[in-house]
């Protein structure tokens, strides 16, 4: 499907009155009648509860996006923008990978840790036009909501500031908006990104004095060049290696046009992919008593 394109097949489903436009559609690495049928699940004695709470959950976790079958096919066929949805696939009992990656970066289906669920939803399949092209990891994910004003919650492990073989857990959350522009040198977009996070303390590095106003910068300033890095891996991974504008920073070109044309003749989608970027991650550390002497 992925080879010939989705097209033909979101024509059908939009056009099909059974189905309402805002359900969610998902990608996945198996056949849809594997994914289906290994719906297990633990907690939830509905399944179509359980489906709620699987998209839902990406909320506090970040490593999923909730997208509806509209979305989907909008950004398919926008000229400013391209398609992404969730990835998901069934699980993988006796996983040979012992290894588990910080902030969950992996894909679907490769999730070291086992769980009870037969399916697992992790990352984004990207796609160009209407084929799919890549998928990104959980951590993409986070990076992703965090430029798409989408972040709700997440627990992120950043390095220590005293050591870098361990790890402070925050709980991050938007302050306000990030704010994107786009600028044009030489006919290559120049991108600037500036995200404002609120971060709470979840865990100490015993080994260092969190009480005082020097520690809690150190792990501010740590902890925003570590966003900052994460961010810039996930776009250029959306550019260079993609050339895939999920993010949609087209659209904060089009005032620059004055025709429908004029804006079809700039090929953006296609430019897209000799971006260069700029990113400013701008954190508050607001640890409450975590981080002082009790």
């Amino acid at each position: 499907m992925h080879k010939n394109g989705l097209e033909p097949y979101l024509d059908t489903l939009l056009n099909t009155s059974e189905l309402r436009n805002d359900c969610n559609i998902i990608i996945t690495k198996c056949s849809a009648k594997d994914y289906i049928s290994n719906v297990d699940p633990a907690l939830e004695n509905q399944v179509a509860r359980y489906y709620e709470s699987s998209v839902n959950s990406a909320k506090h976790t970040g490593y999923a996006t909730n997208v509806t079958l509209f979305e989907f096919y909008t950004k398919m066929k926008d000229s400013f923008s391209q398609a992404y949805t969730v990835l998901g696939t069934t699980t993988v009992e006796d996983s040979e990978n012992s290894d588990v990656e910080t902030n969950g970066n992996y894909i679907a289906g490769q999730n070291p840790i086992s769980d009870k669920d037969k399916i697992e939803n992790m990352g984004l399949a990207v796609f160009n036009n209407d084929k799919l092209i890549g998928e990104l990891t959980g951590l993409d994910t986070i990076c992703h909501l965090m430029i798409k004003n989408d972040i709700h919650s997440c627990v992120m492990s950043v390095p220590s500031p005293n050591d870098n073989n361990s790890y402070i857990d925050i709980l991050l959350t938007s302050e306000k908006n990030t704010q994107c522009g786009v600028l044009y040198e030489n006919n290559v977009p120049n991108i600037t990104v500036n995200i404002h996070l609120i971060a709470q303390g979840l865990s100490l590095d015993n080994t260092a004095d969190y009480s005082t106003d020097e520690e809690l910068l150190k792990i501010e300033n740590e902890a925003s060049n570590y966003i900052k890095e994460q961010v810039l891996n996930y776009l250029y991974k959306t550019s260079h290696v993609l050339n895939s504008d999920i993010c949609g920073f087209g659209k904060y070109t089009l005032k620059n046009y004055k025709t429908i044309q004029e804006w079809e003749n700039s090929k953006w989608l296609e430019n897209y992919k000799n971006a260069n970027f700029n990113v400013n991650v701008h954190l508050k550390l607001k640890s409450g008593n975590l981080f002082n002497k009790s």
